[in-house]
């Protein structure tokens, strides 16, 4: 098993709040520039919403291309709920539509310089 693979199933167990922050880079760079793709049928445990709902939040960087953006959010869509929860705690209207344990706001500070132009150019894409 890859250790992008272990980390999604740590995230599918703990949930978005329980895992290192150091796991979240490492996964967000696998999605924009390795192209990562989780395999959602895979995954087995009380959190495996998290991991669909991280992926397609990260989807939705525009250092993807719409083909990528694609790639990476149409195999996620068959596990996404048919309606959102109404949890007060979740700010974010796409954590509601994957019923998510939390918002990934909190780690965008940790992200954000991974997805720049800057960044992006020295990955070749």
């Amino acid at each position: 098993m890859s250790p992008a693979q272990k980390m999604l199933n740590e995230i599918a167990q703990n949930g978005l709040h329980g895992v290192d922050r150091e796991y979240i880079i490492y996964l967000a760079k696998a999605i924009w520039y390795y192209d990562l793709r989780p395999d959602m049928g895979a995954l087995e445990g009380p959190f495996r919403n998290d991991v669909g709902y991280f992926a397609d939040s990260l989807g939705h960087f525009s250092v993807l291309s719409k083909e990528q953006k694609h790639a990476l959010r149409a195999p996620l869509l068959p596990y996404k709920p048919a309606s959102a929860c109404d949890d007060p705690d979740l700010n974010d209207p796409l954590a509601r539509e994957w019923h998510a344990s939390c918002d990934i706001m909190p780690f965008f500070a940790d992200i954000l310089q991974f997805q720049t132009r800057h960044y992006a150019a020295g990955w070749g894409r």
